[in-house]
């Protein structure tokens, strides 16, 4: 039975709570699936001001609204999208259960892996400037791998104690200079509005009304290829474009004085950190070739991956009117970059769509989670909401272009945007 959940505002309670009680920290933008007699509702809880602000959708979706009759698609108008209920029960149970051993371990291997990096530093340094070029690549890689693990832990799929998750969070994230609470929030964010033009975190959507007023070096610098090494940091995470910054605890992503407290707390352990390999390195020159360097290959590695996720020829992006969660969802891509990197990465490349569905499932879990999915999508193989899965050994390559190519959105109809490169060659092809 389809229903729309009710709308409701949840007055927050202004007491001062402590800085990790797990119930605070569990924002749970994951659907939770009540059962009624009359259907099922699902609920993401989304912080603003000092209330919760209801992002419920129908867990029926409903098909997408009549497009106007001069761009109408008999696909689009009859097309019944799959519930978020219909995604679980495709998915076996144990996928969704969390292993706090197993999740360790993961967490001491890439640790150590970075280490054996250091260790190794002098056999990649005999073979000059390619060999230092290689250990930042392999830097970045492995450096990515940890961040992942700390990603588990804000979506609290690291285990099942929420306290432990944020400090494992934090011990994963600090070292890469990268703020935990702070993006715990944003990234929650995005999950709750995947793509959605106005309300998705973490990607900038940029439409053809706001292109036309860039300043020409803004044009300039997203298809310049060094760009992918500044845009987690300082572009994002410091300067705060577009969420604002995660490391200033009065900028725009941060409403309450408590959020501004994790903050602080998590800026200042990314700084200890910083500080930490400064002490070690012995010099400015050595931290800034040894440990800001790779740590600006993470970054780049990053915003690959995550670019990739969601950028791309076929995608596209829904006003309010139009968006719902399993419709975003869908617009989500599984790309297998191959040469062992998925494997290393734990999977967050080809494992990605699950993940959007379902984020308290563990990254050990994603690519048989991902079964079930696609089984559950295979009916819509050929309309716009089909399982995408892309193998893309020239995933940089691919990343540069997309960068140049894909540059901003227009309206495909009303309430739908794709890409203005993807419609013009639409529309050549006609």
């Amino acid at each position: 039975m389809q229903r729309a959940a009710d709308t409701f505002v949840t007055t927050v309670p202004r007491g001062v709570r402590s800085i990790f009680s797990p119930d605070y920290f569990s924002f749970h933008f994951q659907s939770m699936v009540a059962h009624s007699s009359d259907g099922l509702s699902a609920t993401a809880p989304v912080t603003g001001g000092d209330v919760l602000v209801d992002a419920r959708v129908s867990i029926e979706e409903k098909p997408p609204r009549s497009l106007d009759s001069t761009q109408q698609s008999t696909e689009e108008e009859r097309v019944q999208l799959p519930t978020v209920d219909a995604f679980r029960r495709a998915i076996p149970p144990h996928c969704f259960e969390r292993d706090l051993t197993r999740s360790l371990r993961y967490l001491v291997q890439d640790f150590a892996a970075l280490a054996f990096l250091y260790f190794a530093l002098p056999v990649f340094e005999y073979f000059g400037l390619v060999g230092y070029l290689a250990w930042n690549v392999l830097m970045g890689v492995f450096g990515f791998a940890l961040f992942v693990v700390g990603h588990d832990c804000l979506h609290g799929s690291f285990s099942d104690n929420q306290v432990l998750n944020d400090i494992i969070g934090h011990i994963a994230f600090s070292p890469l200079f990268s703020p935990y609470f702070p993006w715990q929030k944003s990234h929650k964010l995005h999950h709750a509005f995947t793509n959605h033009i106005d309300k998705d975190h973490g990607h900038v959507w940029i439409q053809d009304k706001d292109y036309e007023k860039m300043p020409t070096w803004k044009k300039l610098f997203n298809p310049m290829p060094f760009s992918g090494w500044l845009k987690w940091f300082p572009v994002y995470t410091l300067f705060g474009f577009c969420d604002g910054s995660h490391f200033w605890p009065y900028s725009s992503l941060f409403v309450r004085d408590s959020e501004r407290v994790q903050c602080v707390i998590s800026a200042t352990c990314c700084v200890a950190c910083a500080y930490v390999a400064l002490a070690i390195a012995g010099s400015y020159s050595n931290w800034f070739w040894y440990y800001w360097v790779p740590l600006s290959f993470f970054g780049c590695m990053l915003v690959i991956v995550t670019y990739l996720q969601h950028a791309d020829e076929v995608a596209e992006v829904y006003e309010a009117d139009e968006w719902s969660f399993v419709r975003g969802q869908t617009q989500t891509i599984d790309r297998f970059y191959g040469f062992g990197l998925d494997e290393t990465m734990h999977h967050i490349t080809d494992g990605h769509v699950a993940h959007h569905f379902f984020n308290k499932i563990p990254h050990y879990h994603l690519i048989e989670a991902t079964e079930g999915v696609k089984k559950v999508l295979e009916p819509l193989f050929e309309t716009q909401y089909g399982y995408k899965y892309q193998v893309n050994y020239d995933f940089f390559v691919r990343f540069l272009w997309f960068n140049i190519k894909l540059d901003y959105l227009v309206h495909k109809t009303k309430g739908i945007l794709q890409f203005r490169t993807t419609l013009e060659e639409k529309a050549k092809a006609k």
